[in-house]
């Protein structure tokens, strides 16, 4: 998963199409999950490394849907064929996927219609270990309140706050929400506000990340399934305080490596994914390396 990467062609609402970038590499999308999607805005898929497509066509795949009317596609991301955009034209939510690996790479996003707001501003400060989120409208029409939105991956948000709008304005309005619920076992947390009119319509904005100077230096959140099968697919979740290469490495009980590998991480929560085919089961140490950080976990084959 998404750590998340997104390029923002603007703040404001909408003077011009707004770009989101997915990374692929690692068996992932990367961000993995983009909920602040506008129509008219492009997603763009940009390959870092392997074999892979970006597919969303419920014909080639059940797991696949998009909303009615939006057009579906399926183009190849690979060194020869880096790059693929693709303009929204429809609201709703898209769930997409690589046809070379499966279901088990996929991703997603949503896309909604504009909002009668326009959002200037919007950052968030780390004050005596507190997440104080400040935002700025240049202008509201009918606007009810604003959504604080809160997630640990990046994909799933959940509302933590409703702040009332002033509702009809021209001229600067300026906002901010203290979140003090935070987690020493959460390094990073990232926020989104929605922004709702009267009438119910949401407007999204962009994603931003925090990070939580409780948290103690972890690398490694999740190694699953463990024990796995040589031929099992093993999934992985870990921090990056800076964008970087991991290095994985395999060894058995005499300290002879049996599998190595190089992942992409991106500042924020990682998601990775190894295919092991080929190992013999046995009982193994996976080293991880990244940004100075070293972690060893135990890995058992089945």
């Amino acid at each position: 998963m998404l750590t998340m990467v997104v390029c923002l062609a603007c703040l404001s609402l909408k003077s011009s199409a707004t770009i989101f970038t997915v990374n692929v590499s690692n068996f992932q999308f990367s961000p993995a999950n983009i909920p602040n999607v506008v129509v008219g805005d492009i997603i763009k898929w940009v390959w870092v490394s392997g074999i892979h497509t970006t597919t969303c066509d419920p014909v080639i795949e059940a797991t696949n849907s998009l909303p009615p009317g939006a057009a579906t596609w399926n183009a190849n991301i690979t060194s020869g064929s880096t790059t693929f955009q693709y303009t929204v034209t429809v609201a709703g939510v898209y769930n997409y996927y690589c046809d070379v690996h499966g279901t088990i790479m996929s991703g997603s996003f949503t896309a909604s219609a504009v909002a009668p707001v326009r959002l200037s501003e919007f950052n968030i400060a780390n004050e005596n270990n507190k997440a104080i989120l400040k935002w700025t409208t240049q202008s509201e029409e009918n606007v009810d309140y604003f959504s604080v939105q809160k997630s640990k991956t990046g994909s799933d948000f959940s509302e933590i706050a409703k702040v009332p709008a002033v509702g009809h304005s021209s001229s600067v309005r300026s906002y901010t929400y203290t979140d003090i619920n935070l987690s020493s076992a959460d390094k990073f947390y990232y926020y989104m506000l929605a922004t709702v009119d009267k009438d119910g319509k949401k407007q999204l904005s962009p994603v931003q990340l925090f990070r939580n100077n409780l948290n103690t230096v972890k690398l490694i959140l999740s190694i699953s399934p463990n024990p796995v099968s040589s031929l099992g697919h093993l999934m992985l979740k870990f921090n990056a305080d800076k964008a970087g290469n991991m290095e994985v490495n395999v060894t058995n009980m005499e300290g002879k490596s049996v599998f190595k590998t190089i992942m992409q991480a991106y500042e924020g929560v990682n998601n990775g994914h190894l295919m092991l085919e080929g190992v013999p089961a046995g009982v193994y140490s996976i080293i991880f390396k990244l940004n100075n950080v070293k972690e060893i976990h135990e890995l058992i084959v089945k």
